[in-house]
């Protein structure tokens, strides 16, 4: 039976306010968008942050919103490559996005464990150090990572790259030193390896179509 009343969840309302103002091909800061529905910047940018997180939106490295694009396929695509690696090994997997300064943290899945690594969405990690960095601009097909980023961690990435092989992201795993032997961590490589591979070719598949 229909209701012929409700009441309006305000956060709901703004969600869907914002979500009406994006588009693929044009992004927007946080400003712009919060003088377009008449809220606050602060919970224009939490909203903003938590559509991200649940994949409806994507955030550019200049800090812009938008919505679809490659990057939202990417992340959208990503998701069942970390939930796989995560299941196999228990430790975090992230997805990095290629910006011109390092990477940006796009996507990630956790274990239920109180004590693991993490890292938010949206945080930025330097071009010049860690796993990720030894695939993107030292080239290496598997980056492992002891201890040089992050004092008792270690982690692993694998490039992915898009239909014209240009390498635009990456799979991490990361955790601490004390749950990976340098033997489980060239496991946890080869893995990685092999996810970004199979998401580097959904991605090709999905820009070909697209």
């Amino acid at each position: 039976m229909r209701e012929s009343t409700y009441r309006v969840v305000p956060a709901v309302d703004k969600a869907a306010r914002l979500l009406a103002e994006l588009r693929e091909g044009e992004g927007l800061g946080i400003s712009e968008l919060a003088r377009r529905i008449g809220a606050s910047k602060g919970t224009v940018r939490d909203i903003l942050l938590t559509l991200v997180s649940h994949d409806l939106i994507t955030r550019d490295p200049d800090g812009r919103f938008r919505r679809g694009g490659q990057r939202f396929d990417l992340t959208h695509l990503a998701r069942p490559h970390l939930e796989a690696l995560l299941d196999a090994f228990g430790e975090t997997a992230l997805l990095g996005i290629a910006t011109d300064g390092g990477i940006e943290i796009a996507a990630r899945a956790e274990p239920s464990t109180d004590l693991h690594m993490s890292a938010p969405i949206g945080r930025r990690l330097p071009a010049n150090v860690g796993a990720h960095a030894k695939v993107l601009t030292g080239g290496a097909e598997i980056g492992y990572d002891d201890e040089e980023y992050l004092a008792g961690v270690r982690a692993v990435a694998a490039p992915i790259v898009d239909a014209r092989g240009r390498r635009i992201a990456v799979l991490i795993v990361v955790g601490f030193k004390e749950r990976l032997d340098l033997r489980t961590l060239k496991r946890i490589g080869k893995a990685c390896a092999r996810e970004a591979a199979s998401l580097s070719t959904q991605l090709g598949r999905h820009e070909a179509v697209a």
